[in-house]
């Protein structure tokens, strides 16, 4: 027999997955978790085979869920329910031991538990998938949002609304088109958070790769790159990361 917890902060969602997983030979549904921390205390208390982990929940979500069962000697293995098929396919299906999306379909979860019950991985092969797991989707989970500060108030940035963002003698500026703002995150958070579609250009400046109009030979190797704002700014390029700059824009 086959020991499932279903851990999903939508009560529908887990009636569902609880009638579709009942109906499967061999299985039987341990316990039901609304939240991550919840998930982690009734494994504990469990000791299911399998856990099929909603991906986002309140409180700690799946992936973290994941990363704290990895390292338990003999502890469940795996399943990850969501509806992002857009990263499921291509993430989720090497690193965990299956998936399923939403909304659920009866052969498909039966597919998985059979999968399941092949599954061969060891716990420390099991630990290798979900750091893989991690490694592919963190990006997908990692906010968007730069903290701004303005005429004392706090006002949420997307990222694609930053020209550059500058650091100059301690003081750590946000550029939009039209607008500057002052942000309490130093340089490398902020680069943290961007990922891609942003390149430091020099120890001082962080720059939008789209919102790059012109690059300006300079002096001694350096150049400038003209940015799209309504001052068209001007941006330093250190020598240092002339090539990085030219690689990823492909000149």
């Amino acid at each position: 027999m086959i020991g499932v917890l279903i851990a999903d902060d939508e009560k529908p969602a887990r009636d569902e997955l609880r009638f579709l997983l009942e109906s499967v030979p061999d299985v039987t549904v341990v316990a039901e978790a609304a939240n991550g921390d919840e998930a982690l205390r009734l494994i504990a208390e469990h000791k299911p085979d399998v856990v099929f982990l909603d991906v986002e929940m309140p409180g700690k979500n799946g992936l973290e869920v994941a990363a704290e069962l990895k390292g338990q000697s003999g502890g469940p293995k795996v399943i990850f329910a969501t509806a992002y098929e857009e990263y499921a396919v291509r993430a989720f299906e090497v690193a965990a031991v299956d998936y399923i999306l939403k909304p659920f379909d009866g052969k498909r979860v039966a597919e998985a538990v059979e999968k399941l019950s092949q599954s061969l991985d060891s716990c420390a092969r099991f630990a290798e998938r979900i750091d893989r797991l991690f490694e592919e989707i963190s990006e997908k989970f990692r906010t968007k949002k730069i903290p701004a500060e303005k005429n004392g108030c706090t006002v949420l940035l997307d990222s694609s609304e930053l020209i550059y963002v500058s650091s100059i003698h301690g003081k750590v500026m946000l550029k939009t088109f039209d607008k500057e703002y002052g942000c309490r995150l130093s340089l490398l958070e902020i680069e943290s958070r961007l990922g891609s579609g942003f390149l430091r250009v020099h120890r001082s400046f962080i720059v939008n790769l789209d919102k790059i109009s012109e690059i300006i030979p300079w002096f001694s190797g350096t150049y400038n790159i003209v940015v799209k704002d309504r001052e068209r700014s001007r941006i330093p390029v250190s020598r240092s990361q002339v090539r990085q700059l030219k690689h990823v824009l492909g000149i």
